[in-house]
Parts: structure tokens; sequence; C-alpha cells
């Protein structure tokens, strides 16, 4: 991991919306006890874009006790989506979550590993079509039309 500790005001901080839908805004009030008495002891990570991958809740938590400003990670090796999104989900593995948010979460990880798979196989007939002097590539696309099969 490839990563800058930096001081930012914790207002320039963007939530990213997956956290949101598979963890939820629920914060316990012992945890904004903590958050108070301590302050965020393990920093946020964010991208460079400081889009949060980790600490949702503890800059949650952080606002609600106006707190402003902290040190927090900034993850260098996030530079799309795709690695955002995995990232976000393997920072919270060691976390207790139920049956239905870790299945959601191998749902979003499974998209992203066929997301990245068809990305390759792009890749890969761009580079052939230029091997065999093609200009441009055209991908094989399934006609968007249903048609009915009689065996």
């Amino acid at each position: 991991m490839n990563y800058v500790l930096n001081h930012v005001c914790l207002g320039k901080l963007t939530r990213h919306p997956l956290s949101i839908t598979l963890y939820g805004y629920e914060l316990e009030p012992s945890f904004i006890a903590s958050v108070r008495q301590h302050g965020i002891i393990c920093p946020i990570q964010v991208t460079q874009d400081l889009i949060i991958v980790d600490g949702h809740k503890r800059f949650q938590a952080a606002r609600e006790v106006g707190i402003v400003e902290d040190h927090v990670i900034v993850r260098m090796d996030l530079d799309d989506e795709w690695s955002i999104q995995e990232a976000l989900i393997e920072c919270n593995r060691h976390r207790d979550r139920s049956a239905e948010v870790k299945h959601h979460e191998s749902q979003v990880l499974a998209a992203i590993k066929q997301e990245r798979l068809r990305e390759r196989e792009i890749i890969q007939g761009r580079q052939e079509a230029v091997a065999v002097g093609q200009t441009e590539y055209e991908p094989f696309k399934f006609s968007p039309y249903q048609w009915e099969y009689d065996p």
C-alpha cells in the first residue's frame, strides 16, 4: 500500500456511497463518547480526491463532536473506482458484519472482478487488432433483441 499521512480539514472529505449502502450511518453513543474523549485514534483513509475509503463512522463521530481537522492516510494506490470499492470492503473485513452485508460485499466484489475481466478482454482485443494492422477494435456485442428458439 502506497500512502502519505496528511493533515486535512475534515469538511473537505467526501463519503463514498458504497459505504453508506453497505454499512449505514448508525453510531453507538459510546463510540461518539470515545471520539469526544480521545479523538480519532486510527486515521481515516482517503483517496487522493479525499473520498473516504475507511473511517466513515469515525468521520461522522468527529463531525458530531466538533473535530474540524485531523490526520488522514491518503492512499496513493487507489486510482480507479473499482480499486476504491475493493479497498472499502477489504478495510471492513475484520469487523463484525451481518450475513446480508457479507453477501452484498461479495456481490460487489464479483461485479468488480467481471468488469476487470471485461476490460482486460477489450484491451487484449485492441492489442491484437493493432498487431494485424487494424486501426480500431470493435468488441462483440449481443443484440438487444430477444430471439425465440424452437428446438
